[in-house]
């Protein structure tokens, strides 16, 4: 299914747009040698939230009506189809967070093991983040794109903007105060698994009871 999903994603093309604009960020936010290493990751982090949330609605959008149902016939389980978008846009979050660590390191002539790991944890939670607000922004639940578009934003602006949210607020300002505290990373990594795994079940609950 996950195979199944990246290759819809990427024969529709829309994935393109957000990758795009992921590139002109990286290029953005990686221009100067000598700006610190985690403020960057911090900003790409956050950027990466808004691109996988972007990718997920655009892959479940992908398929009409009509379609998402012989797919969900064919796999026999709603859950099994719910997995396999959240496993594609993960893969893509995955790939994409190889870019800001490899740019990082091209410019800033290397980063330590540390520094790096800090970097793949903070994208990788931006990534969950972004699939868990992308998958009840989109068509599964809201049946309008007007409505996506309203949606999307807000939610996403509370859980990077927000402090009093524990998600990646705390990660992301302990990430740009170039010494991070274990607290906030790891709070920020387990809560956003946590709204993965909350938002998934929640989706597919709400779609069961509707079908």
């Amino acid at each position: 299914m996950i195979r199944y999903q990246l290759a819809l994603l990427g024969h529709s093309q829309r994935w393109l747009p957000p990758s795009l604009l992921f590139a002109l960020l990286l290029g953005v936010v990686y221009a100067d040698p000598g700006t610190p290493v985690l403020p960057e990751f911090a900003l790409s982090a956050g950027g990466l939230a808004v691109i996988t949330c972007w990718l997920t609605i655009a892959l479940v959008d992908a398929e009409d009506p009509v379609q998402r149902l012989i797919t969900r016939v064919h796999a026999r389980r709603l859950s099994t189809v719910l997995g396999g978008v959240v496993g594609a846009v993960l893969v893509c979050g995955a790939l994409l967070t190889v870019a800001p660590l490899v740019w990082s390191s091209v410019v800033h002539g290397g980063n330590p093991p540390g520094t790096l790991g800090l970097g793949i944890l903070a994208h990788l939670s931006a990534t969950a983040t972004g699939i868990a607000v992308g998958l009840p922004c989109s068509r599964l639940l809201l049946p309008r794109i007007g409505y996506t578009v309203l949606t999307a934003p807000v939610v996403l602006a509370v859980v990077l903007l927000i402090r009093q949210v524990p998600l990646l607020n705390p990660m992301l300002r302990a990430l740009a105060a170039e010494a991070p505290a274990t607290g906030p990373l790891v709070l920020g990594a387990v809560t956003s698994v946590g709204l993965l795994v909350v938002s998934g079940v929640a989706v597919g609950a709400v779609v069961q009871r509707r079908s």
